[in-house]
């Protein structure tokens, strides 16, 4: 049942946990929506997949989007008296107009989110010269035309100090191919790891006043230059201090209150272990390689989209998503050897209230199935006004999914039919891939 959306005096509100993309975008009060404006084209987009029979290929690549309500248009605005005011001069058509999807985080306790560009081409058919040669040469400068990837910004939850570890859009911007391996550390960090502040001041604490160190791709630290600092008064869209669990800015930390934050202002003693670390890239290859399948046999243009990874922060509740994700992956492949089987029906139920099972989110993407079911499952307690604290957090820990892996940004997306697949996408994904292949193999060896 699609949530109910409702809009109060005092929302739509910033999206929490953006990591890249436009200003703009929001949220409505219960955070688990975002109304972003959008062009006729990726409204069009999300109409059609949405609308696509069961037979349509495209169908199947409806697990890998955000889950799409509708859209909305801000034609009014609510007064100090209470009454609804119209907007004046400004017509229907120059009001933007928004679509309504799932907030991919929303799930999560403290969610890990990584935003990476795809694409060898950056700009559209209906570009202008001046802009074709713009694009190109911004891709030729960034790792987007050798690899197909750009990594456009992500944040990583730091347990001990209760923080974000922030990576701006910048970052992606100046690394060269050979540093893309660090963005995967700073995404995937070990305990063991030292991940530098990029942002000065540091976040965490406004300490240092020089660059500070990272880790390469083998969890080394590596000299301040080999990456990029951010200076403070540089806009970034991240802040300059550090963000906290709840959005709010943390003014000040002292090292002697918080020993994992020393003066370099580095992050240390990550935790989330080896262990659960492998199990959470194991799945994110395992999406991965679903949406290569589903995109290979599409002709599709993607221009400027990205895929989202999104995995749980808190090792305690990520633990007890992957049991549960395991456990459904289990019934799944048992059900496939066994579909008359009732006790195979009843371990469903253990999941499901009604014992049901969506087709259209299970032929493909474990995490938009699965994953995406822990949400649904937990949809009567909604309807719990008087749930005390205890109760929502068990209910919001039985919804929270291992990993989220989505594409998002379709304004500049198309048909392509007679064209074949998008082979910049496809090269982009699989660099991803060979990326997050790499970061395993290093985290394998740390359980050694």
């Amino acid at each position: 049942m699609p949530p109910q959306l409702t809009l109060t005096d005092s929302s739509p509100t910033p999206l929490a946990n953006q990591v890249a993309g436009h200003d703009g975008v929001m949220s409505d009060a219960s955070g688990s929506l975002v109304i972003k404006p959008a062009l006729p084209r990726e409204i069009a987009f999300y109409q059609t997949l949405n609308s696509a029979s069961k037979e349509d290929p495209i169908r199947r690549f409806k697990p890998f989007v955000p889950r799409f309500y509708g859209t909305l248009r801000l034609e009014g605005q609510l007064s100090s008296t209470g009454d609804v005011e119209r907007l004046h001069n400004q017509g229907k058509e120059e009001v933007p107009e928004s679509i309504v999807v799932e907030n991919l985080s929303h799930a999560f306790t403290h969610p890990n989110i990584m935003d990476v560009k795809l694409g060898t081409v950056l700009y559209g058919p209906d570009a202008s010269d001046e802009k074709r040669a713009r694009m190109d040469k911004q891709a030729r400068e960034t790792t987007t035309h050798e690899t197909g990837v750009r990594l456009t910004g992500c944040q990583t939850w730091h347990a001990p100090s209760s923080l974000y570890i922030s990576t701006p859009k910048s970052f992606g911007k100046t690394i060269s191919v050979s540093q893309l391996p660090s963005g995967m550390v700073r995404f995937f960090p070990l305990p063991t790891d030292t991940i530098g502040s990029l942002v000065i001041p540091p976040s965490p604490p406004p300490t240092a006043t020089t660059a500070t160190s990272t880790t390469s791709s083998a969890g080394v630290i590596a000299p301040a230059s080999d990456l990029p600092i951010i200076p403070e008064s540089t806009s970034l869209g991240v802040p300059p201090t550090p963000v906290s669990a709840n959005g709010g800015l943390v003014r000040s930390t002292t090292t002697a209150s918080n020993p994992v934050l020393p003066n370099d202002g580095s992050y240390r003693s990550h935790a989330i272990s080896p262990t659960l670390l492998v199990k959470v890239l194991d799945i994110v290859l395992s999406e991965i390689d679903q949406l290569i399948g589903v995109l290979t046999d599409l002709e599709i243009r993607f221009v400027g989209g990205s895929v989202l990874i999104v995995y749980e922060g808190d090792p305690t509740r990520l633990a007890s998503a992957i049991e549960r994700y395991e456990s459904r992956r289990a019934i799944k492949a048992l059900k496939a050897a066994n579909p008359e089987s009732p006790a195979l029906d009843q371990k469903r139920s253990a999941f499901s209230d009604d014992g049901s099972n969506d087709d259209d989110e299970s032929d493909s993407g474990l995490s938009g199935s699965d994953s995406d079911s822990d949400e649904e499952d937990d949809d009567d307690d909604d309807e719990d006004d008087d749930i005390d604290g205890t109760k929502e957090d068990e209910r919001n820990a039985r919804r929270c999914p291992p990993v989220r892996v989505k594409m998002i940004d379709f304004a500049h997306t198309w048909l392509a039919q007679g064209e074949g697949p998008d082979q910049g996408v496809l090269k982009g994904l699989e660099t991803l891939k060979r990326l997050i292949q790499g970061r395993k193999k290093e985290v394998e060896a740390a359980m050694i």
